[in-house]
């Protein structure tokens, strides 16, 4: 979104997921590119507006998360409201008084997209040992290991959590969707799919990695949904 004086203007292509840049929106992730002048961060539970910047998708007010430049652009982060559905959703930006074009975005049950240590989707994705140590090269996940998973866009969950709210531990909320994971072609056992207690908006995957990989480095990991699949991190693997 580019604003030019009290106007603004909304572009279709400047709509991406959180963690892979996708294009197809799912509860609970999005990013939007556009002109603002200072930083603002929301704190949980984010709010509806955030520094006279409302977000409208499908007419709800998003809970906004950041609100301001981000190296050489400028971006809105906020979470889709978990009422999005059918195949196609209108976003409009408000600022103040003025108002954004309309622009119809795609939207799926799950969009999944594995968080990257490297912040840009891509590389070794965000991946914890159970001691909550970071799988790192230096530090590789090994055969039959449990790992922790860190994503976006796997959609509903129950029981149900509020907009733009932190999931509880007590009870934990599961994904509505069940995913299945693929580490180098190898499937993982799924422990635990639901959202990361204590983050609005963040999924999270606990999994055993199988117990023998044709080879190890750096191997491709891949979330598969009914109506989706997401392959852009890799795991370290020793």
């Amino acid at each position: 979104m580019i604003r030019t004086g009290c106007s603004l203007a909304l572009l279709a292509s400047a709509w991406i997921g959180s963690a892979a840049w996708a294009q197809t929106l799912s509860n609970q992730s999005l990013s939007g590119k556009y002109f603002f002048r200072q930083v603002s961060l929301g704190t949980p539970p984010y709010p509806a507006s955030l520094n006279g910047i409302t977000v409208l998708i499908d007419n709800v007010a998003a809970p906004i998360y950041f609100a301001g430049p981000s190296g050489s652009q400028f971006q809105i982060n906020c979470l889709v409201p978990y009422a999005t559905s059918g195949a196609a959703a209108t976003i409009v930006v408000q600022s103040g008084s003025a108002s954004s074009n309309t622009v119809t975005v795609p939207v799926a049950a799950t969009s999944p997209g594995v968080y990257s240590l490297t912040s840009n989707g891509c590389g070794t994705g965000a991946i914890l040992h159970a001691d909550y140590t970071e799988v790192t090269t230096a530090k590789p996940a090994q055969a039959s290991e449990t790992v922790l998973i860190y994503l976006t866009g796997l959609g509903a969950v129950t029981p149900a959590v509020a907009d733009g709210t932190a999931a509880g531990s007590d009870p934990l909320s599961f994904t509505v969707n069940a995913p299945l994971v693929y580490v180098g072609d190898e499937q993982a056992q799924v422990i635990y799919s639901g959202m990361a207690p204590g983050f609005p908006g963040l999924y999270q995957i606990n999994v055993t990695l199988p117990p023998y990989f044709p080879s190890t480095g750096d191997l491709p990991l891949a979330i598969s949904t009914a109506n989706a699949y997401s392959d852009q991190v890799y795991i370290p693997i020793h």
